[in-house]
Parts: structure tokens; C-alpha cells; sequence
């Protein structure tokens, strides 16, 4: 069945214009009619099933049939802090984050970063991730599109988290493998768990240890050195491993 993301609160019935995606995919693409059935979410945990009630070159009319219990998001609020990375590689990271179900995508720039984009491109840039999200979102069928912005670092030191954790490699190759266990262990549903991943070249010492200040305990990813774009998806990877699969 068609998911689709709709910016604004579903009332019982959707009115879809033709500057909306939702739209172009469903009139356009897939050449809807009346009666053609679909489901529709708003980002803020409401999904429904809707039928195609009218149908122009302008507008359609969905009547809402009935709400859809579904329970796919992770049982904690992922927020994933990382650096800008190379190319199309932010949007790739997304885009998967999204499938994992990343609640929040923090651009950040670090020590370290390679990639700095001013105020023009950061516009671009957010427009292609927030795209690729929704898309992601759709196509897994999740009931929240992430919210992903950039931020500087002394936001992330003032987060609000229940639990903090950093990645950091060094503490792979000493040999650490309990912090990402321990700290989905004590996570309860509802909680928020923050997540920072350094940039290609790694975080500073320095960076590691005002992180720690703040709360953030370091922690490896297993014994193998993983890409930055990479290791957030690792540790969704994990998460739901713990918190989903072996509950």
C-alpha cells in the first residue's frame, strides 16, 4: 500500500493540491481514480487509510476511513549528531538513518570537518535531506519524518538527553565494548538517547573530553574503524537490535 507525507495535521478529510508530492505521485504517477485507496501519515504519529473521493487536474479529495494502529517507531528518541561528511554521502546518511528510525539529524561542524558550506549552500543542502527523508520515511513506512537542521557544538553540550553517547575510535582499539550495551540497557520507551560521531579525521581529545563534561560517555563500535557515515547507522543498527528485537 502507498504511504504518503502530508506537512499538515489529517482532519477526515485530505484535500491534496497540485503543488503537493503526495499529488504529483498519486495523480500523476500512479494515475488515481476514484475509489483508488492509500495511506496517509502526518509526522506527528497519525496514520490513516483514505480512498479517493474526487479527483481533478487541480485538487483531490480524500475521504479518511479509519485511523492505523501501527507501532514501527523505535521505543526511544534517537538524535544522531555527526559532522558534515563529503558529496552526496549527508544525503545517503538520511536517507538511511531514516529507515532505522533516527528521530533527529544534527549537522554539526567540528574540529575536524572537511566540509563547511555557507549560508546558500546549507539552504540547498537541507532541502535535498529533508527530501530524501521523506521519501525514506514513506518508503519504510514510518509515522515521523526525522527533523534534521544543522547546529553548532555548544548545542549539542546543552542537549537534553537521558542518555549520551560518543564514538569515539580510540576506545575501540583499547578494547571497549560495553558503553552502546549499557546504555540501551537502562533505556526506558519514551526516552532520549544522543548519539555524536566525529568527522572523517575523528574528534579532538579535547572535543572528547568537554563532551564527556557534558554527559556523553565514550564508546566504541566494535573492533573495526567504520566510516562516518557509517558508524550512526551501526549504532541504529544496535539499538534496535536491543531494544526491539530481544525484548
Amino acid at each position: 500500500m502507498q504511504r504518503y507525507f502530508l506537512e499538515e495535521p489529517i482532519q477526515n478529510t485530505i484535500i491534496l493540491t497540485a503543488d503537493m508530492p503526495a499529488f504529483k505521485h498519486l495523480v500523476k504517477v500512479l494515475r488515481a481514480k476514484v475509489g483508488t485507496k492509500a495511506e496517509f501519515f502526518d509526522g506527528q504519529s497519525r496514520l490513516v487509510f483514505g480512498q479517493v473521493e474526487e479527483i481533478g487536474q487541480s485538487q483531490a479529495v480524500i475521504k479518511v476511513l479509519t485511523d492505523i494502529d501501527q507501532q514501527v517507531e523505535l521505543p526511544v528518541e534517537v538524535t544522531l549528531v555527526v559532522s558534515p561528511i563529503k558529496k552526496d554521502r549527508n544525503e545517503w546518511l538520511a536517507e538511511k538513518a531514516t529507515e532505522l528510525g533516527a528521530s533527529r539529524l544534527l549537522f554539526v561542524p567540528m574540529e575536524r570537518s572537511v566540509v563547511a558550506w555557507n549560508e546558500k549552500q546549507k539552504a540547498k543542502q537541507l532541502e535535498r535531506l529533508r527530501a530524501k527523508a521523506v521519501g525514506a520515511a514513506e518508503q519504510s513506512h514510518r509515522l515521523k519524518v526525522p527533523e534534521i537542521r544543522f547546529a553548532d557544538f555548544a548545542e549539542v553540550l546543552a542537549l537534553e538527553k537521558d542518555q549520551g553517547l560518543v564514538a569515539w575510535e580510540e576506545s575501540a582499539k583499547q578494547g571497549e565494548k560495553a558503553a552502546l550495551v549499557d546504555l540501551a540497557q537502562i533505556s526506558q520507551p519514551g526516552q532520549h538517547f544522543v548519539a555524536v560521531f566525529g568527522p572523517e579525521g575523528g574528534l579532538t581529545e579535547k572535543e572528547i573530553n568537554t563532551l564527556q563534561e557534558a554527559g556523553y560517555r565514550p564508546g566504541g563500535l566494535g573492533p573495526r574503524i567504520l566510516r562516518a557515515e557509517t558508524a550512526p547507522l551501526y549504532t541504529l543498527a544496535a539499538l534496535s537490535t536491543l531494544l526491539e528485537l530481544e525484548k
